[in-house]
């Protein structure tokens, strides 16, 4: 004898979906393909129950949709779906807690806590319905758990009148320092893998924001969102910022501009016949050191300078890399012009930092040098603001000059 449907066990504010040609699954699948969605309605479609509590631990309590994937002929609901569904489930009136004792939810969910997810409508949808709204390449769990999450605003963060600390709020009502120390530049950065675990390292590193420069993907992009965890939710961003822009909020900032680069033919050459370079302890390339170059005169060779802005640019592109010469209107073009003339201002003036390397190895994966930069400058500034605290002396910086 087969088992009777279990339909009555969701709750009733739970809409069961069974056509991709529900609206709501049409616009869940709009804000997955379309940044243009994105921007209009705000929000982003996160997937994972591990990863909401998470958000929501962090004050991201803005969820338009939760949906939770059940095959009704597959079956009772089982977790991590079931969980969203008994947490509904004890704020359901008499009846529905009442079909939570008879019912298979019971078996199966006992010993299921946590507060429940509060959203303006909760559905349930086939594995099916599910990958398509997620965008995987693989068939997603059973019971799956996905939200619509609300993207926060932080623009007044990259203000660039003058500058006073203050606090910012966001739309989350989350709060934090307006003051900005380490900013990540994103130059064209394609890949959404990439974009992601770059953002992942900026939270774990405590840098301070992102900066997302032309022919750079998405920041919500949903292979970016999964690949930061969600991250993105949590790391302020400037999105669609123009290097013009830029130029000008770094100067009001004043904050250093950083690119990484590959360590010059000319340094690897003076290495080769024990060349010099600025530090006082060191004739040659340490290998377990940053390489420093084009240090302009205004700042002190003995410290690096307390406000950074690292420029990471894509491995295809590198950071001289054109995008999109001639294309568009006009306008368009125009604007390009004045963003390309911006970019070569900003990075004659900027400090180059290398990773040293095996010769054999001709580059690194974009993601992997942002990490290892972002590492190696933090123990940078940390050492340097100890040294300062018990008056130690200078910090030895590897910085070469090319006419030493």
């Amino acid at each position: 004898m087969s088992k009777p449907l279990v339909r009555i066990l969701l709750p009733s504010r739970f809409q069961v979906i069974t056509s991709p040609q529900n609206k709501v699954v049409q616009r869940l699948e709009r804000l997955r393909r379309s940044k243009a969605a994105r921007e209009e309605e705000g929000h982003v479609v996160v997937q994972g129950i591990k990863t909401l509590q998470e958000l929501g631990s962090k004050g991201h309590h803005c969820l338009r949709t939760i949906g939770v994937t059940y095959d009704m002929e597959k079956g009772p609901i089982r977790s991590p779906a079931l969980d969203v569904v008994t947490a509904v489930l004890r704020e359901e009136k008499d009846e529905d807690r009442e079909q939570l004792s008879r019912g298979s939810l019971k078996e199966q969910g006992s010993g299921v806590r946590g507060k429940a997810f509060k959203a303006d409508q909760y559905v349930a949808v086939s594995r099916k319905l599910t990958t398509r709204i997620l965008g995987t390449d693989s068939p997603t769990a059973e019971h799956e758990v996905w939200a619509e999450v609300a993207i926060p605003d932080r623009s007044t963060l990259f203000s660039t009148v003058a500058h006073v600390p203050t606090a910012s709020t966001s739309k989350d009502g989350k709060s934090g320092s307006s003051v900005i120390e380490k900013l990540l530049v994103f130059d064209q950065v394609s890949d959404p893998g990439n974009m992601g675990l770059m953002i992942r390292s900026a939270m774990a590193f405590s840098w301070s924001a992102g900066w997302q420069t032309p022919g750079t993907v998405d920041p919500f992009n949903d292979k970016v969102v999964r690949a930061s965890r969600a991250l993105c939710l949590d790391f302020p961003m400037k999105v669609g910022g123009r290097w013009t822009e830029l130029d000008v909020f770094l100067k009001s900032r004043e904050i250093v501009p950083l690119v990484a680069d590959m360590v010059p033919g000319w340094i690897s050459q003076e290495e080769g016949r024990g060349g010099r370079s600025s530090s006082t302890t060191s004739v040659a390339i340490d290998s377990h050191r940053l390489v420093w170059w084009n240090w302009p005169s205004s700042l002190s060779r003995s410290k690096a300078p307390e406000k950074i802005a690292l420029i990471m640019s894509s491995e295809h592109h590198g950071v001289d890399g054109r995008d999109g010469v001639g294309e568009g209107s006009d306008e368009k073009r125009r604007e390009k012009d004045e963003d390309r003339a911006a970019k070569n201002r900003l990075l004659a003036r900027a400090v180059r930092v290398s990773i040293p390397m095996n010769p054999a190895v001709e580059s690194m994966n974009v993601a992997a040098a942002a990490t290892a930069m972002m590492w190696e400058l933090n123990r940078v500034l940390d050492s340097q603001v100890k040294k300062g605290m018990s008056r130690e002396g200078d910090l030895d910086l590897q910085i070469f000059d090319r006419d030493a």
